[in-house]
């Protein structure tokens, strides 16, 4: 009992401290007001996810007014979801590549506040992504292998297959293209798997422009082609125009340029018609190098200069060095070395300046230092501290559920036991008193008739000599009944009675059991009238023989001499019933009530006979058809006899 208390009032203050944490003070009309405005964020939320491609403006502003209600409301569990989605719009989608820096900052900082697995690996591989625009290579993989390591860890298929692209790019970049290749084809058969369409369509454009890189022309179109047919389908446009590009790419390395500037010309309306100034910049690249070729210097230079001014617009790095470089390569197509020289050096200085400078504008923004890798380090020392505080805190509480579970488990361990006791002190008290006094009557009979027996062969009176052979012999079988009946109730409360049905023909148990009976009833003058019906079953034989036995036993008992006993056995699709009926003394109603009642002794009844019985028999009987996964009913009235009604599956398994 005082286990008990102590359990419950730690139970009582966990709950309290839990509460209250939950809770932080508010009413509970506080807490129901904060439910419908976590519901309006999450819809505000998935609604900027939803049209991050199609309108990105909008999607912006829904995930900006998603996460004031957030702040302002102290809803802390959505906060790396919205800065991430914030992040992610503002870098791939409107490339505002400086102003996703403090989102995707805050995206991973409250992804390990809120011990949130899966948005913390989408931080990662944000910031991947993010290192991966602006040239920083290294950095790029390093996040992007753990976003590849954590999304593996939880088994998260799309997480994996975006951060299997981010690897692939960056080995991509580094001129590792049987790597790169490698991840993009663990990407595309997750996404194949799930039957994505946008990421099979993604996936195929990176492995073409991989082979295209490779100068696998053949190859690359293949996949260029792959990648077009998903860009047909409506919201994908984004694809359809990157293939379009491929191809026209393609197209100018074959020297095919008539054909390389149609591509190009499509791709651009594509891109034009969606508002996608970062497509535009590689499709007016295509175009004034195919217009270089044709010798139309003053249109291909219109086209330099508008990629160039679009790229400088987004501020996207990459894009201005390769704008750049491509004023070198105009240059030399046409043979204009003076300008290709001048343009060289332009190059080289954007390179050494404006890459440098914007990517240590980036980096200061990002981590408030100088050197990037030593304050990554430094920055995420904080954050291991504050996860260190919050896992002390954990640990404490762990501790505390620990005790109380092993407190509970032991109380009822212990109950299990006391109860397991019980029973076990039931079994051995029936044994005791089976053996104490229901076995010790056929053992006395059996002593006193064998010196009757002695005392009459001696006197040679062989007529006495017959009748206590006779009375002899009974008391054995009495004997053997018992003990049977007791072996057949200790296997049964051990446990050691297998179930193990097969295919037999029903009539050879009801043959052998009238067989085994006939001269018992012909000694008490009493019928046993069979029917049977049941033909091939599937039942445990030595199960149904021991309780038929049991039961025909029992009638016989308690059935006076020119008595009936019917055995009735049917079948239908799913069970064979069992009724045995006999026209003895009956049970009363109490008796009937208390004959199957769990761990409950019914005393047995000396029969009309004077036989004696454990009363085990009913019990056995009870815990086989149990086993036998059937049931068992009884019907009896004083002085009108008894009717045991048995139901078991007539197609048996063992499972």
């Amino acid at each position: 009992m005082n286990k008990r208390l102590v359990v419950f009032f730690i139970l009582f203050f966990f709950l309290i401290l839990i509460g209250k944490s939950q809770s932080d003070g508010k009413t509970v009309n506080q807490l129901f007001s904060e439910k419908k405005i976590a519901a309006e964020i999450q819809k505000l939320t998935n609604e900027c996810w939803r049209l991050r491609v199609s309108n990105s403006d909008s999607a912006l502003l829904l995930g900006e007014k998603a996460l004031d209600l957030a702040l302002q409301y102290n809803i802390q569990k959505e906060l790396p979801k919205i800065y991430g989605f914030i992040g992610v719009i503002q870098l791939h989608y409107l490339y505002q590549t400086k102003q996703s820096i403090p989102n995707l900052k805050n995206s991973l900082k409250f992804s390990l506040q809120q011990k949130d697995s899966i948005q913390l690996a989408y931080a990662y591989n944000n910031l991947g992504d993010l290192y991966l625009m602006t040239g920083n290579v290294a950095l790029s993989l390093r996040y992007s292998q753990r976003s590849v390591n954590l999304f593996e860890k939880l088994n998260h298929s799309p997480g994996k297959s975006y951060s299997y692209v981010n690897i692939g790019l960056v080995h991509r970049e580094n001129k590792e293209f049987d790597l790169a290749l490698e991840y993009f084809r663990k990407a595309l058969n997750i996404w194949k798997d799930s039957r994505n369409d946008i990421g099979i369509g993604a996936v195929n454009t990176e492995i073409a422009r991989t082979y295209e890189i490779l100068g696998d022309l053949d190859v690359a179109m293949d996949y260029y082609q792959k990648s077009y047919v998903y860009g047909l389908n409506p919201g994908k446009f984004r694809y359809l125009s990157v293939c379009l590009n491929g191809i026209a790419n393609i197209y100018y390395k074959r020297k095919a340029f008539d054909k390389a500037l149609e591509y190009y010309l499509k791709a651009l309306y594509q891109n034009r018609k969606q508002n996608h100034d970062f497509g535009s910049v590689h499709n007016n690249i295509g175009i004034a190098l195919v217009k270089a070729q044709k010798r139309n210097k003053k249109e291909g230079e219109k086209y330099l200069d508008l990629a160039m001014s679009t790229a400088l617009k987004l501020g996207v790095n990459k894009q201005i060095i390769e704008v750049s470089k491509s004023y070198i390569d105009f240059y030399k197509i046409l043979g204009d070395y003076k300008n290709a020289t001048l343009s060289s050096e332009n190059f080289h200085f954007l390179y050494d300046s404006l890459l440098s400078a914007q990517q240590f504008e980036i980096i200061n923004e990002m981590e408030r230092s100088f050197e990037a890798r030593n304050e990554l380090l430094h920055a995420e020392q904080e954050l291991k501290t504050n996860k260190l505080l919050e896992q002390n805190l954990v640990i404490v509480i762990f501790f505390m559920v620990a005790i109380i579970g092993v407190m509970i488990w032991r109380y009822r361990t212990n109950r299990s036991l006391n109860k397991k006791l019980e029973e076990m002190n039931q079994t051995k008290d029936k044994m005791f008193s089976v053996i104490s006094h229901d076995l010790k009557n056929p053992f006395n009979s059996l002593i006193g008739f064998s010196e009757l027996l002695l005392a009459e062969i001696e006197k040679k009176d062989f007529e006495k000599s017959k009748r206590f052979a006779k009375y002899l012999n009974q008391a054995a079988v009495e004997g053997l009944k018992l003990l049977t009946s007791l072996l057949h109730w200790s296997l049964s409360q051990s446990g050691k009675i297998q179930f193990n049905p097969q295919e037999i023909e029903f009539n050879d148990i009801i043959t052998e059991l009238n067989e085994f009976y006939d001269a018992e009833l012909t000694q008490y003058n009493i019928e046993l009238q069979i029917k049977n019906s049941v033909g091939c079953v599937q039942v445990d034989p030595n199960i149904i023989r021991i309780v038929l036995m049991n039961l025909i036993s029992n009638a016989i008992k308690y059935t006076e001499s020119n008595g009936l006993i019917s055995l009735n056995a049917s079948q239908n699709s799913q069970n064979v019933t069992i009724k045995i009926q006999d026209s003895g003394i009956g049970m009363s109603k109490s008796l009937v009530n208390e004959l199957f009642t769990e761990k409950s002794f019914t005393q047995s009844k000396t029969g009309l006979r004077g036989e004696q019985g454990t009363g085990l028999g009913l019990s056995v009987v009870h815990e086989l058809v149990h086993i036998h996964k059937g049931s068992i009913k009884v019907e009896s009235c004083e002085g009108r006899g008894t009717t045991f009604e048995l139901k078991f599956p007539c197609n048996a398994t063992s499972n």
